[in-house]
């Protein structure tokens, strides 16, 4: 029986030490990388929304630098302040064409945001080219835009309402990533735990093995023992488990004993040898006729 156990514990023990590694490695290998995946896309979509953050203020302070290049020009003719500001005229296009990319969730927000970016661009180079012709009434008028809200302030209120849906996006994701930090977290401690318990049942089997290989069964009729499930004399199996040879003796015990023994055969007189009692010798008998 303790053969039968030894062997199963033994085993278990090498599909243990196979699996469990696999195992782990392989949970570990797929959950670290769906970890790392999900990680990624998060930071990912934090730098867009940081990046996009600065391309609108950067759009916005674009719009201002247009809007005071073209008043300047207004109040003083002087074309420098055009040249000065034709940067901020040419980057507008390339800001507004970056942020207008994959936004289903603002798509009326961006259309309204980009018609007034245009409609700014037409009046800039309206209010100009009138200037130019000399038609400072015309140009001051369109500048103003008749007395209604100017378009560049409908711009500011547009990329401000842009930005609180971008700062709640934000936050939605920095959540998000926070969330997933947490799992990652927790998910790291389980397989914590879970390589904690492999280990510990290896070395559970391991001391189990050992027991069970300190405790043999000796047969009463051969004398032999059984170790690992194998029926063999007992000097091998002090060699095969304790690298013990076996010579044959007697000891001082035994040997008292046997010429006790002997000594009970011997008879002795006086004055002649010791001789071995037996059995008297029977005289012949003469058979009758």
């Amino acid at each position: 029986m303790d053969g039968h156990f030894l062997k199963r514990n033994q085993r278990n023990l090498k599909i243990l030490l196979i699996i469990g590694p696999l195992l782990v490695g392989s949970i570990l290998f797929v959950v670290s990388n769906r970890i790392y995946t999900g990680r990624r896309e998060a930071m990912n979509l934090l730098k867009r929304s940081y990046e996009e953050r600065e391309w609108l203020n950067g759009l916005r302070d674009d719009l201002d630098e247009l809007q005071a290049g073209e008043t300047g020009f207004l109040l003083t003719g002087d074309e420098a302040y055009l040249r000065a500001h034709q940067f901020s005229y040419d980057d507008i296009s390339v800001r507004l064409a970056s942020l207008n990319k994959d936004r289903p969730a603002q798509v009326e927000q961006w259309q309204q945001l980009q018609k007034l970016v245009e409609a700014k661009l037409a009046q800039y180079r309206d209010v100009t080219s009138l200037k130019e012709n000399g038609q400072d009434d015309k140009a001051l008028k369109l500048a103003h835009g008749d007395g209604k809200t100017s378009i560049i302030d409908q711009i500011r209120s547009a990329i401000g309402e842009i930005q609180v849906a971008e700062d709640e996006m934000l936050t939605s994701r920095k959540r998000a990533n926070e969330s997933k930090l947490d799992t990652s977290d927790v998910v790291s401690t389980g397989l914590l735990f879970l390589s904690a318990t492999v280990v510990i049942y290896a070395g559970v089997l391991v001391l189990r093995i050992r027991q069970l290989q300190s405790i043999i069964t000796i047969c009463a009729w051969t004398q032999k023992v059984n170790f690992n499930g194998k029926w063999m004399p007992m000097e091998e199996y002090l060699w095969h488990r304790f690298r013990v040879k076996v010579s044959h003796g007697i000891s001082e015990e035994a040997f008292d004993g046997v010429m006790g023994m002997v000594g009970k055969n011997l008879t002795v007189s006086d004055g002649q040898p010791a001789k071995i009692s037996g059995p008297k010798p029977q005289p012949d008998v003469e058979k009758g006729l």
